[in-house]
């Protein structure tokens, strides 16, 4: 059976917190204040992304599966001559940027990506690349330090702080802890199965056979889930 609200598909009981991002309450409230914590701090943090529906990332996978959106490697360059790859090579590379629908954690309402405007450059459009938020260099490293001192106190992780063969490091991507985990608890992989073969989606036949090591690899495969 599937439950809607980890799929991406009823986010009903998620609340508003800022224009055109919802979390749960919980998360909301954990976030708030360690926002206002940060900004006594100097830095002022804001949501890049936070719920996101399993039609919206159904649109973000198609796209780059179709080769409409651009797909990068393990460093972070364009993958060349993307339609010459096979379906399964296409679903692993795209894996390793962007979830399954279905599989996302921001379908929860739980994880969200933040980023500090008022230290992104003049005229720079915000990316989500580790070079972003490396502590020496990158403009937002004064984020990342802060997060790294403090984000544990409001009860959230880093569920993908490093390279574990999976998903791509996002330093970026807070995850609240005390639901989150549990909701992954919950997000079967009968359920993903279901779901999936029910939504047509780029790729469906291979993903469906797929599925158990996709699981394995991209979805469970995750750091710090108790590190709090």
């Amino acid at each position: 059976m599937i439950k809607r609200e980890l799929v991406g598909l009823d986010s009903s009981a998620l609340c508003p917190i800022t224009p055109g991002h919802f979390l749960t309450q919980a998360t909301s409230i954990a976030f708030q204040l360690m926002a206002q914590a940060a900004q006594s701090d100097g830095i002022n943090i804001a949501i890049a992304s936070s719920y996101r529906s399993y039609e919206r990332q159904s649109l973000i996978w198609n796209r780059k599966f179709r080769g409409e959106s651009v797909v990068l490697n393990s460093a972070g360059e364009p993958i060349p001559d993307w339609l010459f790859l096979s379906e399964q090579e296409r679903i692993f590379a795209i894996l390793r940027w962007s979830a399954l629908p279905g599989a996302s954690r921001h379908h929860w309402g739980t994880d969200l990506d933040v980023y500090a405007p008022d230290l992104l450059p003049e005229g720079q459009k915000l990316q989500l690349t580790p070079a972003e938020y490396d502590e020496e260099h990158g403009y937002f490293g004064a984020l990342t330090k802060w997060l790294n001192n403090h984000m544990n106190t409001f009860g959230f992780f880093r569920p993908y702080a490093t390279d574990q063969g999976g998903v791509a490091p996002e330093p970026w991507h807070l995850s609240y802890h005390s639901e989150a985990v549990r909701l992954q608890q919950q997000l079967t992989l009968e359920m993903l199965q279901e779901v999936i073969a029910e939504n047509p989606l780029e790729g469906q036949h291979w993903i469906l056979q797929l599925l158990p090591q996709i699981r394995e690899q991209f979805i469970i495969n995750i750091n710090g889930e108790n590190s709090l």
